[in-house]
């Protein structure tokens, strides 16, 4: 059975109403796709089909962990991503010639079976922080990010004696770019 297979559902037969679907984006959901960012993944989706005469609108509806690395540390980490988005899917006849928007697709009436894979690998992916930390030291240890590394980050921000963090111009700590200023 394809790792696709549990979001492909038949749009024949499915009558007026709402369906609820509780459904998996782990590692073999992500392999399926080419070139996915993602290797790793734990992530449990509800996906709900209100299903009406002209139209469908899908929620997804989603919560779990992605295996990356910190920005701030370079530790692997499981970073927790969550997020709630709707597809509004229209049937109309001639749907192969019109385009498909941000949150709207349109079906041929006569679609007997509809893949929501692309669409929830599309919505997870979008879900994931372009600068991707963890919050190292917050809740129990261990800690998944390396202490080694954050000790280093640390040294290298100075503080004022009051506590804050000294600005760029603050610090009694000569530059390595004041070399370049003599030379003109």
């Amino acid at each position: 059975m394809s790792a696709q297979a549990p979001f492909i559902f038949p749009l024949r037969g499915l009558g007026q109403g709402l369906y609820t679907y509780e459904l998996v984006a782990d590692d073999a959901f992500f392999a399926s796709f080419k070139d996915a960012p993602v290797t790793r993944a734990d992530i449990k989706l509800e996906l709900t089909v209100d299903r009406r005469t002209r139209e469908m609108t899908l929620t997804f509806d989603f919560a779990g962990t992605i295996a990356t690395t910190c920005d701030r540390c370079m530790a692997d980490i499981d970073l927790p991503i969550a997020g709630k988005e709707s597809l509004i899917a229209k049937f109309t006849s001639g749907a192969d010639e019109m385009e498909d928007e941000a949150n709207l697709i349109y079906l041929d009436p006569d679609t007997s079976l509809f893949n929501a894979a692309p669409y929830a690998y599309e919505l997870i992916l979008l879900a994931i922080p372009m600068i991707r930390t963890f919050d190292c030291r917050e809740g129990s240890a261990p800690f998944p990010c390396d202490e080694e590394m954050l000790d280093r980050i640390d040294d290298s921000i100075e503080y004022a004696s009051d506590g804050d963090v000294k600005e760029d111009g603050d610090t009694d700590k000569p530059s390595p770019w004041d070399v370049l200023k003599d030379l003109s």
